[in-house]
């Protein structure tokens, strides 16, 4: 089955004809694999070298900070595809969107080499058990201090984690079916006079699905290990959107107007309230 929006994407990357195009996202997993092999090499660094002191200390800062120093690369990356834009199109014209793009998606897929890092049991890594007992107690599940222990407090972790993926995958699944990859791939925003403008029912609950969608992913990695390292991970990742979503919602309300900043105030940007949870189910429900 051809994804929606295929053609306009490939209309727009004439640079990648044929299977070429799935270079894209292969340099973005590249990208991905390099990050989370940085993120855990960070985690491991005072176990390599025991010895040394002050990675000895620095040891159960090191899993947020590696994780913030990946999520600033994001916010980087993902913010070059606004700023470059006019300089870019006015050197390469339509081009400019490929030229842009393989930058984009490797600031996109840096996103869930952050969400695999809230994932990762930092305690359990090789080569050693750390060096630092904070380490360990941050990275353990926080469930047993309600009095949850045991297979309850897997089997807890699992659900909520499970039922998190579960609707993630829903919502992006919905979201490309709807919109189309195009949509999904910013094309709109360096041929803005091709957009169409989008009413769906969607709208009227959630500014954003697609980033609500990698939010609810990322709630699904801090509850698999409900640790202190999950949550604050967590809390870079949502942060990664909220930065994001100052820059892209300046575009919108430059193209958009008043009539945007009146939607900001009327519809969540990334989540939906109880009053509209019928309304969200029906977006994910099989087209």
């Amino acid at each position: 089955m051809k994804l929606k929006g295929m053609d306009k994407l490939r209309e727009k990357l004439p640079g990648y004809p044929g299977r070429r195009i799935f270079l894209l996202p292969l340099r973005g997993t590249v990208g991905a694999i390099l990050a989370y092999s940085f993120l855990i090499l960070l985690d491991i660094l005072p176990r390599l070298y025991p010895d040394i002191a002050f990675l000895n200390f620095l040891e159960p800062l090191l899993p947020v900070f590696g994780s913030l120093i990946i999520g600033a690369l994001t916010v980087f990356l993902i913010a070059k595809i606004w700023k470059k834009r006019e300089p870019l199109k006015e050197e390469f014209g339509n081009l400019a969107y490929q030229r842009v793009i393989p930058t984009g998606a490797i600031g996109v897929m840096l996103i869930p080499a952050v969400i695999f890092h809230a994932a990762t049991s930092i305690r359990s890594l090789p080569p050693v058990p750390p060096v630092n007992p904070l380490t360990i107690e941050f990275s353990q599940s926080l469930l047993p201090l309600l009095g949850i222990t045991g297979l309850l407090d897997i089997w807890i972790r699992f659900f909520l984690a499970g039922f998190f993926i579960l609707v993630g995958i829903l919502i992006i699944r919905s979201a490309v079916l709807t919109f189309g990859i195009d949509y999904m791939t910013v094309v709109y925003l360096y041929f803005p006079e091709e957009s169409e403008m989008q009413e769906h029912e969607i709208y009227s609950v959630v500014r954003h699905p697609t980033y609500m969608a990698a939010i609810v992913l990322g709630g699904a990695a801090m509850f698999f290990r409900c640790s202190v390292y999950s949550m604050l991970i967590f809390i870079i990742g949502y942060l990664i959107f909220r930065v994001h979503l100052l820059r892209e919602e300046a575009e919108l309300i430059d193209r958009f107007g008043e009539g945007y900043r009146e939607y900001k105030k009327k519809v969540p940007g990334l989540y939906v309230r109880p009053r509209d949870l019928r309304t969200f189910i029906r977006f994910l429900k099989p087209k």
